[in-house]
Parts: C-alpha cells; sequence; structure tokens
C-alpha cells in the first residue's frame, strides 16, 4: 500500500520565488509523491512533528512577533497529506484552509476543513529570524523534488 503525500512546493514558494511560480504554471498543479505506507524515514518525521505538535500550538495561540506561515499538514480523505494554513485553534482541533490544490475530488484549494489534532502529519511556521521551523515530511521529500526545485526551496526556508 501507498501513502500519498502531497509535496506542493510550487504552490508555497509562488509568491516567493518567481522561477518556482513559472514551474507551477508548467506543471498545471501541485507536486505529489507517492511514499509507501510503512516508510521508516516518513514515519518517523510524522512522529516527530506529533511528539512536538504541543510546542506548536504555544506558538500558534500566542505567536511571537516576527513569526509568520504558520501550516498544518494532515492526510485529508486518511490518505492524502497536504497543507492547511490560515489557522485557527479549536479545542481539540485546528480549523484552516487547503493550501494545495488536492487530488481526492471533492475538495478544492482554500476550502475549510477541521483538522483533529491526533491527525496532524506536519507542522510549519516562519520563524522571526526568516528561517522556516518544522517542514519535517518536506525535508524527508526534498531528495524527490527536481534539483532547481530542491534548490529554491532550500533558499526560501533559510536551510541553506
Amino acid at each position: 500500500m501507498k501513502r500519498q503525500l502531497a509535496f506542493a512546493l510550487a504552490t508555497l514558494l509562488a509568491a516567493a520565488v518567481p522561477f518556482t511560480a513559472a514551474l507551477a504554471q508548467d506543471a498545471g498543479e501541485d507536486q505529489v509523491y507517492q511514499v509507501d505506507a510503512d516508510d521508516p524515514v516518513m514515519d518517523a518525521a510524522i512522529a516527530e512533528a506529533q511528539r512536538t505538535l504541543p510546542d506548536f500550538l504555544a506558538l500558534l495561540a500566542e505567536p511571537p512577533a516576527g513569526t509568520s506561515e504558520f501550516m498544518i499538514k494532515y492526510p485529508l480523505a486518511g490518505w492524502e497529506h497536504i497543507w492547511v494554513d490560515n489557522l485557527t485553534i479549536e479545542g481539540e482541533a485546528i480549523a484552516g484552509a487547503l493550501a494545495n490544490t488536492p487530488v481526492e475530488e471533492g475538495y478544492q484549494f482554500g476550502q475549510r476543513v477541521s483538522v483533529p489534532l491526533a491527525e496532524i502529519s506536519d507542522w510549519a511556521y516562519r520563524a522571526a529570524n526568516g528561517v522556516m521551523q518544522g517542514h519535517r515530511t518536506t525535508r524527508v521529500l526534498l531528495g524527490q523534488a527536481p534539483d532547481e526545485m530542491a534548490a529554491a526551496i532550500l533558499a526560501d526556508f533559510g536551510w541553506d
């Protein structure tokens, strides 16, 4: 069985990196990569994101000055891991808008969803120093991205 993770870096970077916006237009949709359901590296990344979720939630509840771009990832329809932004904490869930174009039929970019905390597979935000934090699943998938896109991501996220 394969677990499909939405690796929609073109969407996430389109505003910040013009080169990547052109890639997104050429592709016509977000980049989506297949990952085995029992991939130990991806499973470890998701487990670490869950383990550190309370830290993320504390920052989301009271964002420090200069932090931005808070997002979570979860398995839409149980299989398509997709980013959600414009977040609000609602008890034991986080509500937000789909930040990628879903593969799963019946959903669309920008659609509001409510994600139980237990289903979050990743989280991310940009720290005041400009460096992206979290993105554990992105880090795992980065080696599968085209070299030019990976370089743009590393630079935009402050990881180079």
